[in-house]
């Protein structure tokens, strides 16, 4: 027995309602799937921004002992130089000390030899003396 017009159009309309259906659910899983995986991206992206904001933290942190270490090192290097200038002016002085002793010793020596002589020609004198009362 043949179908009849309408019936024919509702079993053409039920297969399509069963295909849009069908496309429908498997559109569904499809959201789902997209869904998840877009809830994975943000708690990544949140995981990551965390991990940037820790990185910028130890930079800043990194920069400012940079920073001290490079003041501690520029102070550290005038401490230095200064030290060396005043080591340099001790040295000086110690040559010219050192030089002025020689200078002193050689004029006690020269001293000492006057004075042996002084009393050298001292005891002369005194035995001529000595010489002409006798």
């Amino acid at each position: 027995m043949p179908l009849t017009f309408q019936e024919e159009e509702n079993s053409k309309l039920a297969a399509k309602i069963k295909e849009l259906e069908e496309d429908r659910v498997r559109l569904q899983r499809t959201i789902n799937i997209h869904q998840t995986q877009t809830e994975k991206q943000k708690a990544l992206a949140e995981e990551l921004a965390r991990k940037c904001d820790d990185l910028q933290l130890q930079v800043s942190a990194l920069n400012k002992e940079v920073e001290t270490l490079t003041r501690s090192q520029k102070q550290a290097a005038f401490i230095h130089s200064t030290m060396e200038v005043r080591l340099n002016r001790a040295v000086e002085e110690a040559e010219r000390l050192k030089s002025q002793l020689a200078k002193t010793k050689q004029m006690n020596k020269m001293h000492f030899e006057a004075a042996k002589l002084l009393s050298f020609a001292e005891e002369e004198f005194m035995k001529a003396l000595d010489w002409g009362k006798s």
